[in-house]
């Protein structure tokens, strides 16, 4: 049996578990390729103008998944206590049915974590029973998928290359049938990446490796996984900062010091993404090894528009250099470049100007706004 997984949206998030889940009930489980035109361009014309970029191209990779049994497309209205996923989330998937080929049966579950581990269980027995699998299958799956997330969450801080990550956690779940043949590892790292080449930590073209240079400027990029590492939508800006400047990630950022960071709202946020950012957020402003901030949103995004304004107003109290990059899909790649190049080059003339008296008076320092 093979189940297709759009490589979009919540695949940047949650993909390890429901890698680690199939896996342990013997299932393979296919992902859509990289973004590329046509996946674009197939989502532009499956999905509502009106919804946002993500959701565009989640539509645009259903399209893409071929020989396959099932379509998976779960909805995931928490994942924490006391929060909500994004609303797009919570339309899944009935907002994307239309983009679902003729024919092609979708298999969803319903994934509330505000209800409680054991509600969530009863639920993917439900899931398992579609797929011929019994209760204590299902709960050892469960378990499994729990743990490929929280080790994978755990290597986030380490400097992993995200793209190398998941891939190899997507050829895990492919060799299914070859998994008994390799030698049980001491670490999760050695177990996750048994079957890695020699060559698949090096340096890729998507996320080079630069070199540890403790000049180089320290930038925090702000945003939702599912456009940091989306390196097509996003017209490589993830790999273009690299080039130029150490880089700090909300995904990198541990939940402990996200809540920490929590501090001067009247009431919690309750979208767990928002809560992430924000969180994260706040430690980049307040961190003075941090040069500057950049918030990568996209048009049309409803919690951003709340929280990027929060965000920067801590920004602004910091005096931190702060920019806010907004993609859709008709972003060129130009004027992403120009203003990338404009803004670094700006914190360097900060960075070189700390100290200064010009003879207005003006003190071109962290404490001072002039720039």
């Amino acid at each position: 049996m093979r189940i297709g997984f759009p490589r979009a949206l919540y695949y940047f998030d949650h993909f390890p578990f429901w890698a680690g889940f199939f896996h342990s009930l013997g299932i393979e489980l296919v992902t859509s390729p990289a973004t590329h035109r046509q996946i674009m361009e197939q989502g532009l014309k499956k999905a509502s103008d009106e919804t946002c970029l993500p959701l565009k191209l989640l539509a645009g990779h259903i399209q893409a998944l071929k020989d396959v049994d099932w379509i998976f497309l779960p909805r995931i209205v928490s994942v924490e206590t006391d929060t909500y996923t994004c609303p797009k989330f919570l339309g899944i998937p009935e907002s994307l049915l239309t983009a679902v080929p003729q024919g092609m049966p979708v298999l969803t579950v319903t994934m509330n974590w505000r209800m409680g581990r054991r509600q969530v269980l009863k639920d993917l027995e439900g899931l398992g029973l579609k797929l011929g699998k019994g209760s204590p299958d299902v709960r050892m799956a469960f378990n499994e998928g729990i743990e490929w997330q929280k080790r994978y969450q755990d290597t986030m801080g380490a400097g992993w290359n995200f793209e190398d990550g998941i891939r190899e956690i997507e050829r895990a779940a492919k060799d299914l049938r070859e998994s008994d043949k390799v030698p049980t590892p001491v670490t999760w790292k050695e177990q996750m990446f048994a079957k890695m080449s020699s060559t698949a930590l090096k340096p890729t073209d998507e996320l080079p490796i630069v070199d540890q240079n403790e000049d180089r400027l320290r930038i925090a990029l702000v945003g939702h996984s599912y456009l940091i590492h989306e390196s097509y939508a996003n017209l490589n800006l993830l790999r273009k900062l690299r080039e130029k400047a150490k880089v700090d990630l909300v995904q990198n950022v541990n939940q402990e010091e996200v809540e920490t960071n929590l501090s001067g709202l009247r009431k919690k946020l309750f979208w767990s993404h928002s809560k992430q950012i924000f969180g994260a957020g706040n430690k980049f402003a307040e961190d003075q090894r941090v040069d500057g901030i950049i918030y990568l949103t996209c048009f049309g995004c409803g919690t951003d528009s709340m929280v990027q304004e929060l965000v920067s107003r801590r920004a602004r109290e910091q005096h931190k250099p702060y920019m806010v990059v907004t993609l859709d899909e008709h972003s060129g790649e130009a004027g992403l470049v120009t203003r990338l190049e404009a803004f670094l080059d700006m914190i360097e003339r900060r960075r070189g100007h700390e100290g200064y008296v010009s003879t207005y008076g003006e003190c071109l320092d962290r404490d001072s706004n002039a720039l």
